[in-house]
Formats: structure tokens, C-alpha cells, sequence
């Protein structure tokens, strides 16, 4: 099987949008975030909800160095969205068969990748 790249993405604070803004407006951001996934994908990549607050973005023939450009990309326009209420999401980046080599591995060290990059995120906040 070829290289693809799994990139899981965790719209940060859901819960707390829906809490103070009603659940019309996290339903909202999800579709915000929908848009900006269907907007830097290619025709091969496929873009699905993995749950919750979670998408997983998958890219064929993409090696780990793109598909983490890509995350990059998606949360700088995430980030510039001017709309209301102001959206952030956190992106683990795993690429098959280098992280994992089944899809249940795989899926396992994107989620790991993904908290892994909301902690840093956490402690660079608490730092400035």
C-alpha cells in the first residue's frame, strides 16, 4: 500500500460555544470548520466527522511533512475566520506506515498526536 497521511483535527471548546453561545452557534462552527476543510482539500483527499468535534482528513500520496503544512494551513484559516464566536482547532499528523500499520494503529496515534499537540498548545499558553 502507498504512504497517505491521517490528519485529525479537535475543534477546541465546543463545549464551552455551545454552553455560552447556544447550540445553533456550535453547529455553526462545525459547519465553519466544514467548509474550511472542503476548501483545502484536493479531489483525492477524503474529509469526514469523526465524531463529536473531531474530523479526520485523509491524504493519498501525501508524505508527513505536507500532510503537517496541511494542518498548518487549516488552522491559520481556522484562526483568521472573523466570524463570531473566534474558532481554534488542535491537529494531530500520523502518516501510514511510518506512525502505524494498521488503520486501528493508526487512528490510535493520530488521537495520541492530537492531544499531544493540545497539551504543548496548553503549557505555551500558560507561558505568555
Amino acid at each position: 500500500m502507498r504512504e497517505f497521511c491521517l490528519v485529525l483535527l479537535d475543534l477546541d471548546r465546543l463545549k464551552e460555544i455551545n454552553d455560552r453561545y447556544g447550540h445553533l452557534a456550535g453547529d455553526r462552527a462545525l459547519c465553519r470548520l466544514a467548509h474550511i476543510l472542503a476548501d483545502c482539500c484536493r479531489s483525492v483527499d477524503t474529509a469526514a466527522r469523526q465524531g463529536g468535534d473531531e474530523f479526520a482528513l485523509v491524504l493519498p500520496e501525501t508524505g508527513l511533512a505536507a500532510a503537517k503544512m496541511v494542518g498548518d494551513r487549516i488552522c491559520g484559516l481556522v484562526t483568521k475566520d472573523a466570524e463570531e464566536p473566534r474558532l481554534s482547532v488542535s491537529v494531530g499528523v500520523v502518516s501510514y506506515t511510518k506512525d502505524a500499520d494498521t488503520i486501528g494503529t493508526l487512528l490510535h496515534a493520530a488521537d495520541q498526536a492530537l492531544y499531544a499537540r493540545k497539551r504543548w498548545q496548553a503549557k505555551a499558553a500558560r507561558v505568555s
